[in-house]
């Protein structure tokens, strides 16, 4: 009988534990601010109309106001109700204009600088867009229901992705085709676009490789096994090329070391990072990585660094860029060093581990200096006679970085705003 109390005793307190771990790790930021002072948040905090602010103030004339109704920390709507509204990014609301009609994926700069390319999905068929807004067919050849597209940085070739998972390289070029084998996964081109990496993801675990061909899927290189940790494994070419993926693995509870996986098994260093959740991205030269993490100090929200990345000094000078966001919401400026970032205004806790939770949120568009880390608001997206909800999904300059496109993933949509 004793023993039976005991075991009923220890259950209860269990249940109590993890009833307050679940609550301060997910719910609590979800009804108000926490006691942790300390703890990284974004700078873009509500003011009494909702709208971010950044260094003490958005002035008057560039405000928004915003009718807010939450919903387990959700913007639900976001309506503009002043016409002060600016045609270029200077740090407060900012007039967003529609690139193309119809939705789109497959968003990616174009090589040599001429504007962007993209998938638009409702016709089946691809476009440039150069840097006076002209839309430009790639090939009048239609692809029905491609789901992912994956582009060559330096010409105009691009991995297409079906719902059945069958995949084909094609070259707009040529307009010739090759089919890809299904069990091709995360493919990435190289910066020439000469070689493209992936990882097979055969049945057999001990077949299971990273490994590098050609476009075409031709002349294949076995990189490194990969067994059971594919999904440690992220195919992430360096623009020197000898970086073709990294591997991360958790050096503690808190904490995970990142591999950098050369082309031709070079022992380079590693990358400490304080947190979990590593996504990294490569500036232009290959000097930095930016990545996001996300550790309990954060409360499990992605927060932005970044990290020396080459030579012997890979892993060193690592500075905290202050910002909830995930990377892949980033783009880097290729003439100066800025760094272009989309930042939820308002990220619920726990959105490291879950990023679905921060889908509704409104993004502001902050500028960063990639050498000194100083950021500074430029942007509010207002779109005119539409719904003002959205989620930024990708950013990328156009080539001369005068006007900086972004995608809407509450409506699939490309807009852009002039710099």
């Amino acid at each position: 009988m004793n023993k039976r109390i005991i075991y009923i005793i220890i259950f209860i307190l269990l249940v109590i534990a993890f009833s307050v771990m679940i609550y301060f790790v997910f719910i609590a930021d979800l009804i108000g601010p926490g006691d942790d002072t300390n703890a990284n948040q974004n700078t873009n905090t509500q003011n009494v109309n909702g709208l971010p602010v950044t260094n003490g103030a958005v002035t008057n004339t560039n405000r928004v106001n915003v009718n807010q109704t939450n919903s387990g920390g959700f913007i639900i709507s976001n309506t503009v109700n002043q016409v002060n509204i600016s045609n270029t990014a200077s740090g407060g609301s900012t007039v967003s204009n529609l690139v193309l009609e119809g939705s789109v994926n497959g968003v990616s700069s174009a090589p040599n600088g001429d504007g962007v390319r993209v998938y638009n999905l409702e016709e089946g068929k691809f476009f440039r867009i150069d840097d006076n807004g002209n839309v430009i067919p790639l090939s009048e050849n239609v692809f029905p229901q491609v789901e992912d597209v994956v582009w060559s940085p330096a010409n105009n070739k691009a991995i297409m992705t079906y719902p059945d998972g069958s995949q084909i390289m094609y070259d707009f070029d040529s307009q010739q085709q090759v089919t890809l084998p299904k069990e091709w996964d995360d493919i990435e081109f190289s910066s020439t676009g000469e070689d493209i990496g992936f990882i097979n993801l055969s049945s057999n675990e001990n077949e299971r490789w990273l490994a590098v061909s050609n476009p075409d899927g031709s002349q294949i290189q076995l990189i490194e096994p990969v067994g059971d940790k594919a999904n440690s494994v992220d195919v992430n070419w360096s623009p020197s090329n000898q970086v073709v993926a990294t591997y991360r693995e958790g050096a503690s509870t808190s904490s995970q070391e990142v591999y950098l996986v050369g082309l031709n098994d070079e022992n380079f260093k590693s990358i400490f990072t304080d947190g979990r959740g590593f996504e990294g991205k490569w500036s232009p030269s290959g000097d930095q990585m930016l990545y996001s993490i996300y550790n309990a100090g954060t409360r499990y929200n992605p927060t932005l660094y970044l990290v020396d990345a080459s030579g012997d000094n890979i892993g060193t000078n690592q500075m905290s860029l202050g910002l909830q966001t995930w990377s892949d919401k980033c783009t880097f400026s290729s003439s100066s060093p800025a760094l272009y970032c989309a930042v939820p205004q308002l990220l619920p806790a726990g959105a490291g581990l879950d990023p679905s939770v921060a889908e509704y949120s409104n993004d502001s568009i902050y500028k960063i200096n990639t050498n000194t880390g100083d950021r500074e608001l430029i942007a509010l997206p207002v779109f005119l006679n539409e719904e003002n909800d959205y989620n930024i999904s990708s950013l990328f300059l156009n080539g001369s970085e005068t006007e900086l496109y972004f995608t809407n993933s509450l409506n699939d949509r490309l807009y852009k705003i002039n710099l």
